[in-house]
């Protein structure tokens, strides 16, 4: 039976006993039907010492949270660890990481481990089963590494839940990606900047004039700015750490443009990045670049390295790791604006010439 609202809906109670009706998308998840109830089960077992559990009453809880957690249930139930499917353990998997894993993430997680369409056993899937779904990643390097990886730690947590006896693609090679090293030119910089098309195009020049990276740009809000400081909460930041900076003239000037509050942190990378490359003709960059170019512009001007490490926020700076970065409670904080506006000018030079 094709489990629906509306079929669930129109099975009648029966005058005596009870029946139990099975779903054809997710076998093992069912109804009970009886005299004066419809409860969602699973089906524990096989054969002889098959029982049913009980997940809730229709219609106190819905089609859709039932199987949800039907499969959550198939997936660590002790009874059918072993019989779980590829579709329903990734369903369990990413419902998990929902509780420490970002939204990016969980995306990423999603679009490559629902591209492999197997309906096996997740004990019974080999190593070259996923090696022949990620040959078509090859000729993308990127791709094949976010794909290798997001298997890698879907199995890794199939074996914490005991479901595999062993990760069929541990010690599984990525392809090795170039180390990027482009910074935009000049006039690179001056047509970025002439590029308008809002919100987008201030997120561009927020994460040229600042150097922050582009997600947390992207999420900015009214509440991160107490006068003329900027501050990146600690679930925003890449890294973790509470973040500070300094907000000098022309920041502001954008900061004003920004509809805090309207639709949410910025999701349009890729629609965004398509209309813009059609517009400034720029071979090979990415937005990335934008914060790469700030830190060499800031090295040209003298800044000294500990003060751009402060301003990008790097975990693994001269200020922020080891002793250092424990005893070390200093803010630098008049130390980065002095070097912001020196680089504010800079860039506005560019700019303007």
């Amino acid at each position: 039976m094709k489990f629906t609202e509306l079929s669930i809906k129109k099975l009648k109670l029966p005058v005596s006993g009870r029946k139990i009706f099975f779903d054809d998308s997710l076998p093992g998840f069912g109804i009970r039907v009886a005299t004066k109830t419809k409860s969602f089960v699973v089906l524990y077992g096989k054969g002889e010492g098959r029982r049913y559990k009980t997940i809730g009453r229709y219609p106190d809880l819905s089609l859709a949270d039932a199987r949800q957690e039907a499969k959550a249930q198939m997936v660590n139930g002790s009874e059918v660890r072993g019989s779980a499917r590829f579709p329903d353990v990734v369903d369990a998997f990413l419902a998990d990481c929902e509780n420490h894993n970002r939204p990016s993430t969980i995306r990423s997680y999603r679009h490559y481990l629902k591209a492999y369409r197997s309906r096996k056993r997740v004990q019974d899937i080999k190593r070259g089963d996923i090696q022949d779904h990620l040959e078509q990643y090859k000729e993308k390097p990127s791709g094949y590494s976010h794909a290798l990886t997001s298997y890698k730690i879907f199995f890794n947590w199939c074996l914490r839940k005991e479901m595999v006896d062993r990760n069929p693609v541990a010690g599984e090679r990525s392809v090795a990606l170039p180390s990027r090293e482009r910074t935009l030119f000049p006039e690179e910089i001056r047509a970025i900047w002439a590029y308008d098309f809002p919100h987008f195009s201030t997120i561009l020049k927020l994460c040229l004039i600042t150097g922050q990276r582009r997600s947390e740009i992207a999420a900015i809000d009214s509440d991160w700015i107490v006068g003329d400081v900027l501050t990146i909460p600690v679930e925003i930041a890449k890294n973790k750490r509470r973040h500070s900076i300094p907000i000098t003239e022309r920041t502001a000037q954008l900061l004003e443009q920004v509809p805090f509050g309207e639709n949410g942190p910025w999701n349009g990378w890729s629609n965004g990045k398509k209309r813009i490359d059609k517009y400034v003709n720029i071979p090979h960059w990415t937005i990335h670049d934008l914060r790469r170019t700030y830190s060499t512009i800031m090295a040209e001007i003298g800044t000294p390295i500990h003060i751009t490490e402060r301003l990008l926020n790097h975990a693994s700076g001269t200020t922020t790791s080891g002793v250092v970065g424990i005893y070390n409670r200093y803010s630098y904080m008049d130390e980065m604006r002095d070097a912001q506006e020196k680089y504010e000018k800079t860039l506005s030079a560019i700019i303007e010439l």
